[in-house]
């Protein structure tokens, strides 16, 4: 299966079309998508942030994508759920789609209006946005990101913008678990990968550190496309410094989809790249050492190893954390100055942290975890 990696250090329209072109030829997708009309593009929009805040895919890669379309003569979509209570046509606006829509006359669609097909893998049942399933075909435009509850985030996990508006939500609720939620993770991409004719990865600013919403930029200077999000992920998350066995969720879509590591082909001066001083990478050694250490250590670590949502003075009080929460453990107070959290009830799902517009919430961490999610 074969990655594509370009090094591109600045959101260059040409460059990136370049990029793109060289990808649809490789892949000769437009062969492939000859008796397709409609194509829906999947942006990364995980809610209202401008697009120097490397939270969400940046308009310049979505243009490429979308002049080459167009130039195909196909009709092109471009469609997501945005996560947390705020109306979407705030995150269009910031994320610089609307302007980006309108100059191209792509149709938006707004997952959480628009429809649901309910899904099912073993009796786990799932909402995914009836757009997705009307669009002859998708292009997943991810973002290159750290996550905090998943380790890295990229094309697998965007997927996830399939489940419609807060019903995200009820899926970290009933999967609150890192192991759980990874099921969750996979199920949505072996329902949705066939439908998906190519994965790209917006690596060229991408987000280290507390991601995906509160971490800090740095410049990976990257693209990375293939017909696989899971052979994507395994090489991009290597670069950052993880193994795919590390990250379950991806090493387990490698083997559904019937894809070993020594079959991933790229080029070879990426073999053994990794970028430096990648924050969190430290936290490989966490998952090792949960991995192979007997139960009896494990459970020493995990109480020493502690970490929790709270507020810092950025709050405005705006209850996207409160309407977010998937049970509901946060209550604002007209008389205090940051919500209050239920920490009986929380569950670590860090929505709270991944949503909020104004990264006014962050990870509390015991002295451990400070030493090693760093």
């Amino acid at each position: 299966m074969k990655v594509f990696i370009q090094k591109i250090k600045e959101y260059d329209l040409p460059a990136i079309s370049k990029f793109i072109e060289n990808v649809f030829f490789e892949l000769k997708l437009e062969e492939k998508l000859q008796n397709c009309q409609t194509v829906l593009l999947k942006p990364n929009l995980l809610g209202p942030y401008a697009p120097e805040r490397a939270v969400t895919t940046n308009p310049t890669v979505v243009e490429a994508v979308i002049i080459i379309l167009q130039t195909m003569g196909k009709d092109v979509w471009l469609g997501d759920s945005p996560g947390g209570s705020l109306p979407v046509n705030i995150t269009w606006q910031k994320t610089g789609m609307q302007e980006l829509c309108e100059k191209y006359h792509v149709k938006m669609i707004n997952f959480n209006t628009e429809g649901i097909v309910n899904k099912s893998i073993e009796n786990r049942e799932y909402n995914i946005a009836q757009a997705f399933q009307e669009a002859d075909a998708v292009i997943d435009l991810a973002k290159y990101k750290t996550h905090s509850l998943m380790y890295y985030t990229g094309c697998i996990k965007n997927l996830f913008g399939l489940i419609p508006g807060l019903k995200k939500s009820d899926y970290h609720s009933k999967y609150p678990t890192q192991t759980d939620f990874s099921q969750v993770i996979c199920d949505i991409y072996q329902l949705s990968r066939k439908q998906v004719v190519l994965n790209i990865l917006d690596g060229i600013v991408g987000m280290e550190g507390d991601g995906p919403s509160a971490g800090e930029t740095r410049n990976f200077g990257i693209m990375m496309a293939s017909e696989s999000g899971a052979a994507l992920d395994t090489q991009a998350a290597a670069m950052m410094g993880f193994k795919a066995e590390q990250i379950s969720y991806i090493s387990q879509c490698l083997v559904e989809e019937g894809i070993s590591e020594n079959e991933i082909d790229y080029d070879l001066q990426w073999k053994k790249f990794t970028f430096k001083d990648v924050k969190i990478k430290k936290v490989s050694q966490l998952i090792k050492f949960i991995q192979y250490s007997p139960k009896f250590l494990q459970d020493i670590f995990r109480n020493l190893f502690n970490y929790y949502p709270d507020f810092n003075t950025k709050c405005r009080l705006c209850g996207v954390c409160r309407d977010s929460c998937p049970v509901q453990a946060i209550t604002i107070s007209p008389h205090k100055s940051t919500p209050e959290i239920d920490y009986n009830k929380c569950i670590k799902c860090m929505c709270c942290h991944e949503l909020c517009p104004y990264q006014a919430v962050y990870i509390h961490k015991s002295f451990l975890a400070s030493l090693i999610l760093k």
